[in-house]
């Protein structure tokens, strides 16, 4: 039987091809296997090296706190300014509403509600012991007005209740306004400080320096103090202390 050049010359084809197909696989295969090798030794390397976490958490606690940063700013008003916080800041709250320091509100309300409560509640007590204080010293028999706080009170004992009842009045006001004027000034600085940088970019550096002294001609040691405050994203401004 005489086979033909044309089915020898397929066959041969074929036999070429399927070699060609069984390499090509195993090379496939061993790539993979060889990717595979590297990128887990590359992982164990980077899980296993504690600097390398110490970095990558502090990268994203940096980027979550850019972030919080950048939809805080987006809430403000477009033309937001110190001195609209502080004319706001006349209203009780107004300027931490202008700021969007919802938070400090519960702060404010309750200390002007407690100084508001307390300098009301003195000035009644004062006024009900100068009333009587006043009707126990006319000599006028008609004229008998009784404090509720302390009905059997003598006339020395009304008097210096009246004195520390009006004392106690005049603090409480005073604290009333000090902290209605601190208020305007939280508000007015939290707007001033809003748009500081105030990112890990701030530094401070203690570091050794040699000085020429004039007086004794020589080189002296000295101690360098450097600050670096960034105002803007794009500006820096170095402050150095010696």
């Amino acid at each position: 039987m005489v086979k033909h050049p044309f089915l020898q010359q397929a066959r041969s084809f074929l036999v070429m091809n399927k070699m060609i197909s069984y390499y090509l696989s195993l090379g496939c295969l061993c790539s993979c296997l060889v990717g595979l090798n590297f990128s887990s030794y590359a992982q164990q390397d980077s899980t296993q090296n504690p600097q390398n976490i110490q970095e990558d958490r502090k990268t994203q606690r940096i980027a979550k706190k850019a972030a919080r940063r950048i939809r805080f700013l987006a809430t403000l008003p477009a033309n937001h300014n110190p001195k609209t916080a502080s004319l706001l800041g006349l209203i009780p709250g107004g300027g931490q509403i202008y700021n969007r320091r919802f938070w400090k509100l519960p702060i404010v309300y309750g200390g002007f509600g407690a100084l508001g409560y307390f300098t009301v509640s003195s000035y009644i007590e004062y006024g009900c012991f100068r009333r009587a204080y006043l009707e126990t010293v006319d000599d006028d028999p008609n004229t008998n007005y009784v404090c509720p706080q302390d009905p059997n009170a003598s006339e020395a004992s009304l008097k210096i209740y009246r004195d520390n009842a009006r004392s106690s009045s005049e603090i409480f006001v005073l604290g009333f306004v000090l902290f209605w004027g601190l208020t305007i000034v939280d508000a007015f600085v939290d707007a001033h400080l809003m748009h500081f940088d105030i990112s890990d970019d701030l530094s401070m550096r203690l570091q050794p320096k040699l000085d020429y002294d004039i007086s004794m001609q020589s080189i002296v040691p000295a101690l360098g103090l450097s600050f670096q405050l960034r105002t803007k994203p794009s500006a820096s401004l170095p402050i150095k202390f010696d």
